[in-house]
């Protein structure tokens, strides 16, 4: 079984989801000692997607990196989940982050998700929400 190293250090992370009918964005980007968590609707204006900030909230780094190795989204890295053919309709994700000094960890799917990618956006929902 392959071991992942915790993440020690966050520069960026962007997970983009995407629908039918919509498509958002959840941002995380250090700042000086903090951590600002951002969602974006991407909305079509114009012959160009326009990208809208909803909402916006600073958390301490120490929650960030908790919530990050609590769901284990380093060994996310390279996931790639191919939609299921029985499913008609379904959500699409796309995960880009820099992490501990330079690491790039991609993953991607079609309503096939990583274990505890639930757990991820509920955690990010709820630093926006004030819930954690």
């Amino acid at each position: 079984m392959k071991r992942f190293s915790n993440i020690e250090s966050i520069e960026k992370l962007t997970l983009r989801e995407s629908g039918m009918r919509f498509t958002s964005e959840h941002e995380l980007k250090m700042r000086e000692n903090d951590v600002e968590v951002s969602r974006y609707e991407i909305r079509y204006t114009q012959h160009r997607d326009e990208r809208i900030l909803i909402k916006r909230s600073l958390i301490s780094r120490e929650a960030a990196l908790k919530l990050l190795n609590e769901c284990k989204v380093m060994s996310w890295d390279g996931f790639s989940g191919a939609h299921p053919r029985w499913v008609k309709d379904g959500i699409m994700f796309s995960l880009t982050a820099v992490v501990n000094d330079g690491k790039v960890i991609r993953a991607e799917g079609s309503q096939n998700f990583p274990k505890r990618y639930r757990e991820f956006t509920d955690g990010l929902n709820g630093f926006l929400n004030g819930a954690i």
